[in-house]
């Protein structure tokens, strides 16, 4: 009785994890069939590797997509709290802290309206932008309204400009070479 119960333990939790191979279905699915670069997409319908797929040499491959030229549709923060220059291998990486308006605001970048080129006076300007929240929020303390965000420049790219601008509605902060 005891072997028995424990076959049955052992087939209903091996039929749970997903490792069988049924035609339909697709578990680990994140998107529906059509969108690319969703895991478990059309490519790999009838695969139900779940979790443990990988354990056994099947894997969802996701397709990436990345757009070359970056743009976010929000508007500019409204302070520029500080902004600095850390180098890096290659380049350098400009960080920036803005204060929101209010809660909520997402999806923060540096936006560079010339792909990071200089400006005839050798500035590179990135616009700090984020996108406003579609629902009604709290303005708290400073603090909790603080974005953080930060970009890679390419030493070419650095070494055609003369000063790095971040701007903000409300203010701008130049750093120079």
């Amino acid at each position: 009785m005891k072997k028995l119960i424990g076959a049955v333990l052992l087939v209903g939790m091996v039929s749970s994890c997903g490792l069988g191979n049924s035609a339909g279905s697709s578990a680990g699915s994140a998107g529906s069939a059509g969108s690319a670069g969703s895991a478990g997409s059309a490519n790999s319908a009838g695969s139900s590797a779940g979790s443990f797929g990988s354990l056994f040499g099947r894997r969802n491959r996701v397709e990436q997509r990345i757009d070359p030229v970056i743009q976010n549709n929000g508007g500019l923060i409204s302070v520029v709290k500080e902004a600095r220059f850390e180098r890096a291998r290659g380049g350098a990486i400009i960080r920036a802290r803005g204060v929101a308006p209010r809660q909520g605001y997402y999806d923060a970048s540096l936006y560079s309206a010339t792909d990071l080129q200089p400006d005839e006076s050798g500035n590179i300007t990135l616009e700090f932008r984020a996108k406003e929240p579609q629902f009604q929020t709290n303005v708290l303390g400073e603090r909790t309204r603080e974005i953080d965000v930060g970009i890679f420049i390419s030493e070419q790219k650095l070494n055609a400009a003369n000063a790095i601008r971040v701007v903000g509605r409300q203010n701008q902060i130049s750093l120079k070479r």
